[in-house]
């Protein structure tokens, strides 16, 4: 079994707030977050190597500390999207 030194906090996390922040942004963070306590769990137990983590932490950062309205502007294409569509099956 892999994991464990956490006690699996990642998955409970995951469990308790995936999709219900309210906030479509928060959400996507979230899940983001998840795989980065995730990962730091795997490599603390063994089950992954350092850089996995590193590289995973890094994209995280990437992802939430930079490129802000690029990652809003995605988001509110996708909202769109998904009312454009429930338009559409009316």
């Amino acid at each position: 079994m892999s994991g464990g030194s956490y006690d699996y906090v990642c998955h409970t996390i995951q469990y308790t707030y995936e999709g219900k922040m309210f906030d479509t942004e928060l959400n996507e963070m979230i899940m983001d977050l998840c795989q980065v306590l995730h990962d730091l769990e795997w490599w603390q137990s063994c089950d992954i190597g350092e850089e996995d983590y590193r590289e995973t932490v890094q994209m995280f950062k990437d992802k939430w500390f930079g490129k802000r309205d690029e990652r809003l502007r995605s988001l509110i294409v996708k909202e769109f999207d998904k009312f454009r569509e429930s338009i559409e099956l009316l």
